[in-house]
């Protein structure tokens, strides 16, 4: 199958990010500095974020010093302010560049911790950019907290010294039923900057992939884009849909076909539509039922004054359902949303999606109880347990299908008594944050923590694949290109770690993925941390597994980037030989080896290993930190020159 350059579903940023100026221009050199950028679902309003956060932080000369807040799955106060300590963590290297401690920003509440870093900035002379996404979250949480919105509102309206921005859906016109002594929420962000399609050249070059090197940019004919723009109408995620089928078919009216029969673009499509006020929603059906309308003919059947026709017209226009032809009628956007309304005749009940839609063929239909969880539950009222694949100490491992998108995902679910803990939720918020913004091929990448009826869980990529781990145990050692290969591929995903100051900590075989076309993935980052940052664990602490620990792991000391290197060397020293250079009847035992023996080299357990590559085993397995290789990169490279014959 094509690689494609296309990115569907997930924010972008930098080269991947196409158009956007004069909105970017405008919340960064308006004059309002309380902005609602408002849009449908899948419009691209997280990358407009990232975009700006990218932008402001390439120019550090700049006014603006960025944060990025994720409201999403803030169930209290608490984790609200917990994405905001994990906001300021993930800006501590630029932080630190201005000489600001991101643990001197830890305030009482969410508050305090605004207030002080306002105060340090102002003394750099930056102003903050807070850019607050999945803002519909305050919906739920000024239920809970009537007071939440005027503090809120004070916090991020009335400094001189914040810009700040909300990122939404129409949901949130919600909290116009806030009841305040003061002013409303969302008074000071209105009117809000609408975020809808592409203009035509921009979405030329998003279809054309242009922010890429000319010999990566795909090859297609005018004709072609002209055809993928004019069917989706500009919008980014349709286009990049369509692009992306049409690269794997090289057919584009049956790539058009699979994307307007796909679930998920009609699930898109059924939640935005629900969202909409009853007369917008009758607005829309009088247009897709005569194809076109004029204002005059809509406002025959509708009970509503001229002049608030003309604002609902224009909202739904500034929101991407309608557009003006040739003619200047108003037309239903792009071929998708109106084959949708022919084929749904929303406004009816819209069938929930079924165990058969979602692919049965799946599940397991007994129902097998887990930690009180049966199989073939519908969990959070979104993933379908299909199958337990893993479990541990905090929790346990499902195969699911995530019924919202129609895909297989894992989905780990923490025990019920850690759920309480803030510890282990502070090291599951902290393993999104270091995942977050890795797009690295070989490094798992975790969507989404969730909370359903107290439960915590995390959504992620489901690999269809074996661990490493269960390889060995059935196979022994692999070839030597396999071994080169896997620790090739395991020294560039540990180096884009170390790249962010991160230690993974707990690098081993059972937390090596292979897909189905034996690709791996290195997964789970629960005991990993940032290199300076405050850490959950001091010096004198044991973490890791002790058959993959390295030497001052083991003696309880201070670890840095060189002690996953020795770690992977375990693993390729298991992949070389079958065996792990330590075995022992306890768990102290095999520390102490760790800390103090020496490994036997892999070539004396396997003849026919290469002498370069059990060197290379050997050199990461050195109980001087100085004696390893010193970086990812250069055990990457090591490998890479080996000559196999």
């Amino acid at each position: 199958m094509r690689t494609t350059p296309y990115v569907v579903g997930q924010w972008v940023r930098g080269e991947k990010f196409y158009g956007r100026d004069a909105l970017l221009d405008e919340i960064l050199n308006g004059s309002r500095n309380s902005i609602w950028l408002l849009g449908t679902r899948r419009i691209g309003k997280t990358s407009v974020l990232k975009q700006l956060e990218h932008l402001t932080k390439a120019s550090p000369e700049g006014p603006y010093f960025p944060i990025f807040w994720d409201f999403q799955g803030s169930s209290d106060l608490g984790e609200l302010h917990g994405e905001l300590k994990n906001a300021f963590l993930y800006a501590e290297k630029d932080l630190k560049a201005l000489g600001i401690d991101a643990g001197d920003l830890e305030g009482s509440d969410l508050f305090d911790s605004l207030a002080r870093l306002r105060r340090r900035l102002r003394g750099c002379d930056r102003k903050l950019l807070l850019l607050c996404d999945e803002v519909e979250e305050l919906i739920k949480l000024h239920r809970q907290h009537p007071a939440l919105l005027s503090k809120l509102r004070r916090a991020l309206q009335s400094p001189e010294d914040v810009r700040a921005v909300i990122s939404s859906t129409i949901r949130l016109w919600a909290l116009t039923e806030e009841r305040t002594d003061t002013s409303p929420f969302l008074h000071g962000f209105a009117p809000p900057l609408y975020i809808h399609g592409l203009g035509d050249d921009e979405a030329r070059a998003l279809v054309r992939q242009t922010g890429l090197p000319a010999d990566s940019q795909p090859a297609l004919d005018d004709g072609i884009v002209e055809e993928i723009r004019a069917h989706c109408d500009n919008h980014p995620y349709l286009i990049q849909l369509v692009c992306k089928r049409y690269l794997e078919l090289r057919d584009l009216t049956e790539a058009i076909e699979q994307v307007a029969a796909e679930q998920a673009v009609s699930y898109f499509f059924s939640v935005d539509f629900e969202m909409l006020s009853p007369i917008e929603q009758d607005i829309l059906r009088i247009i897709a039922e005569g194809g076109t309308a004029k204002s005059d003919s809509i406002l025959d059947r509708v009970s509503v004054e001229p002049a608030d026709l003309g604002g609902i017209l224009r909202r739904l226009e500034n929101l991407g359902y309608v557009r003006r032809d040739a003619e200047r009628r108003f037309v239903l956007v792009n071929q998708f949303f109106r084959r949708w309304f022919r084929e749904r005749q929303p406004g009816r009940p819209v069938a929930p999606m079924t165990p058969a839609l979602a692919g049965i063929g799946y599940l397991n239909t007994q129902s097998t109880q887990t930690d009180g969880i049966a199989l073939g539950t519908l969990f959070d009222k979104r993933y379908r347990l299909i199958e337990r694949i893993g479990w541990g100490g905090s929790g346990d491992v499902y195969k699911a299908r995530d019924e919202v998108v129609d895909e297989i995902i894992a989905l780990k679910i923490l025990k019920a008594e850690y759920c309480a803990n803030p510890e282990v939720l502070e090291r599951i918020r902290r393993e999104i944050l270091l995942s977050r913004d890795l797009p690295h091929p070989h490094v798992l990448r975790i969507n989404h923590l969730g909370d359903c009826e107290g439960r915590k869980y995390l959504a992620m990529r489901f690999i269809d694949g074996p661990t490493l781990a269960k390889i060995l145990t059935r196979d022994g050692a692999l070839a030597v290109d396999r071994v080169v290969d896997i620790g090739r591929k395991l020294a560039s995903a540990l180096a884009a770690l170390h790249a962010r100051k991160i230690v993974h900590r707990d690098v081993k075989a059972q937390n090596v993925l292979l897909d189905s076309q034996g690709e791996p993935y290195l997964a789970d980052f629960g005991l990993a941390r940032l290199l300076d940052a405050p850490g959950m664990t001091e010096s004198g602490i044991f973490l890791g597994t002790p058959d993959y620990t390295s030497p001052e792991q083991a003696r309880r000391q201070p670890s840095d980037e060189r002690s996953d290197l020795y770690s992977l060397g375990v693993v390729m020293f298991e992949m070389a030989t079958g065996k792990r250079p330590f075995t022992a009847d306890s768990r102290e035992r095999v520390l102490q080896m760790h800390a103090t023996a020496t490994p036997p080299r892999p070539r004396t357990l396997r003849p026919d290993l290469p002498e370069d590559l059990s060197s290379i085993i050997f050199r990461c397995l050195e109980k001087d930190p100085a004696r390893r290789y010193q970086t990812a990169q250069s055990l990457r490279g090591a490998l890479e020159r080996l000559q196999l014959g």
